[in-house]
C-alpha cells in the first residue's frame, strides 16, 4: 500500500492548461457543425445558417442540437465531422418545448475517431464550477469559450430552468455541448446567450437525457399535455400553482354540450408538491416526468390547499403533444393552415383566446388570400360551418370557387389589445395537403 501511495504521488498532476487540452481534443470527437436549409411551410421554420450537435449514439447515427438550429422543416441538413467531409443529415424528432432536435445520419458513414458525447445525466451543476462551451461562434469552426456556472435561472418564456455561464454562447454556438471541466462530461446544450450582458444558457442535461434515452427505445418522448396552466415562478424554492385550466370545448365550440370545468380534481390555486412522489418545482419537471407515459396511465399529484397537503389521481389525465414531424397543414389560396402552431405553445400561452382549437393559419403567401387573411388568424366558421378537422374542410373546398371565412385575430388600438371577427370572402384555388415525408415537406 505504501508504495502503490507513494508511486501515484510520484506522478504530476495535470496542469490547467493541460486539463483544458484535453476537453478540448475530447469536444473535437464528439461535436458536429450543421449546416441547414430550409422550406418554411409552418411559421418560425425558416432558417439558412450553422449551428453546433454532438453524437449521443454512433451505433445509430444519433445526433442532438437545438431546434433553432435544425429548424423544424430543413430541406438540407449537413453534418460535418472536425476535418471530414460533410454528411447528410434526417430530422428524427422535434421538441419545441425544450427547443432540441434529434438528427440521423449514415452510422456507416460516421468517422472512425468520432466516439459518443459523455452525457452527465445525473449530474448537478454547481455554481462556480468551471465549464467549457464548444461550438462554432461566429464562423469560428471547433472553437472553445471558457467560464464558470454563475447561477441557475428559469426562464418564464421557454417554460425551463437553464444553467447560467458566463462561457461565452454566440451564434453558432447554439446545440453545442457545455463541458464540465472536473468531469470532462456534458453538463448542458448551450442554446443562447445575451452578448450585451454577459449572461448565457444552456438546457440542463438531466431533460435532454430523458428524451434521448426514450427516443432509443422506440417510446414517443413528446411531452405530456396537462388541461392546466400553471403560474410559474423565478424562485426554485417555490412550488407551482394552478392558475387556470385549458378549457378546450367550452361554450358548444362544437355545437355540443359546453365542457363542465367544475368537475376538475385540481383547484385553482393549487400548489404543486410532486408528481408521482417526485418533487417538482417548475414546468420543466412536469414535463420531463410525464415523458413516455402511457396516456391511459393515472398519476398522483400531491398538492397544498388552503395550507393542507392533498392527494389527487388524474385517471386519464393527459394528452400526448404530437411530434412535430407529425403535423399537416392544408394549402389553399395561397395560405397554410393547420390544427396548431410550430414550435410555440401560443395556443396554450392563449387558452382562452381560442379555448375551441380552432384551426390555425400558419402562413399567407402570394395568391387570393394575400392582404385579406394573416398568420395566427383563427377559422371561427367556413359558410357558416364550423371545422374542426382538415380533411372535413379539405373535402368542402375541394370544389368550391368561393367561401366566406369569419375568421378572429388579434388587433391593436392605442396599444390596447382586442380580439375582433372578421368576415372575408376568399377565392379557392390550388386545394391540397402539406405532409413531412422522408425529411421534407
Amino acid at each position: 500500500m505504501k508504495i502503490l501511495l507513494t508511486l501515484l504521488l510520484l506522478i504530476p498532476s495535470l496542469s490547467w492548461t493541460e486539463i483544458l487540452e484535453k476537453v478540448i481534443a475530447d469536444a473535437n470527437l464528439y461535436t458536429v457543425k450543421i449546416d441547414v436549409s430550409t422550406e418554411m411551410p409552418f411559421i418560425e421554420d425558416s432558417w439558412y445558417g450553422s449551428g453546433t450537435g454532438f453524437l449521443v449514439d454512433k451505433d445509430s447515427g444519433l445526433i442532438l442540437t437545438n431546434k433553432h438550429v435544425s429548424s423544424q422543416s430543413p430541406s438540407l441538413i449537413d453534418i460535418n465531422f472536425k476535418d471530414e467531409d460533410y454528411l447528410e443529415g434526417t430530422i428524427a424528432y422535434v421538441d419545441p418545448i425544450f427547443d432540441l432536435a434529434l438528427i440521423t445520419i449514415d452510422p456507416s458513414l460516421i468517422p472512425d475517431f468520432a466516439v459518443n458525447a459523455p452525457l452527465a445525466c445525473d449530474q448537478t451543476p454547481v455554481q462556480g464550477e468551471s465549464v467549457v462551451a464548444f461550438g462554432h461562434p461566429a464562423g469560428q469552426d471547433f472553437t472553445a469559450s471558457t467560464g464558470i456556472i454563475s447561477g441557475q435561472r428559469f426562464e418564464l418564456s421557454a417554460q425551463a430552468e437553464f444553467i447560467q455561464t458566463d462561457a461565452a454562447i454566440n451564434p453558432g454556438n447554439s446545440g453545442g455541448p457545455l463541458i464540465s471541466v472536473k468531469t470532462n462530461q456534458i453538463i448542458g446544450i448551450n442554446t443562447y446567450g445575451i452578448e450585451a450582458e454577459g449572461l448565457n444558457f444552456a438546457l440542463p442535461s438531466e431533460h435532454f437525457c430523458t428524451i434521448i434515452n426514450l427516443f432509443k427505445e422506440n417510446i414517443d418522448p413528446s411531452p405530456a399535455k396537462l388541461p392546466f396552466i400553471f403560474a410559474s415562478n423565478t424562485d426554485r424554492n417555490l412550488h407551482l400553482k394552478v392558475s387556470d385550466y385549458i378549457a378546450f370545448g367550452q361554450n358548444n365550440c362544437q355545437g355540443g354540450e359546453s365542457e363542465d370545468v367544475t368537475t376538475k380534481p385540481l383547484e385553482i390555486g393549487d400548489e404543486i408538491l410532486s408528481i408521482n412522489q417526485q418533487e417538482v418545482k417548475n414546468p420543466s419537471d412536469i414535463y420531463s416526468l410525464l415523458r413516455g407515459s402511457a396516456l391511459d396511465q393515472s398519476i398522483e399529484i400531491l398538492v397544498r390547499r388552503a395550507g393542507e397537503e392533498k392527494k389527487i389521481i388524474l385517471k386519464k389525465p393527459f394528452d400526448r403533444r404530437s411530434n412535430i414531424l407529425d403535423r399537416v397543414g392544408l394549402k389553399f389560396s395561397g395560405l397554410m393552415i393547420s390544427t396548431d402552431f410550430s414550435g410555440t405553445d401560443r395556443l396554450e400561452n392563449e387558452a382562452f383566446y381560442n379555448y375551441c382549437r380552432n384551426l390555425t393559419i400558419q402562413t399567407v403567401d402570394t395568391g387570393p388570400a394575400y392582404g385579406e387573411l394573416y398568420n395566427y388568424d383563427q377559422i371561427i366558421s367556413v359558410d357558416g360551418q364550423k371545422f374542426f378537422d382538415l380533411s372535413n374542410l379539405h373535402d368542402y373546398l375541394i370544389d368550391k370557387e368561393k367561401a366566406e371565412f369569419i375568421v378572429r385575430r388579434e388587433e391593436y388600438f392605442d396599444s390596447t389589445r382586442y380580439i375582433v371577427d372578421v368576415t372575408k370572402v376568399i377565392e379557392i384555388e390550388d386545394v391540397d395537403f402539406l405532409t413531412f415525408q422522408n425529411g421534407k415537406y
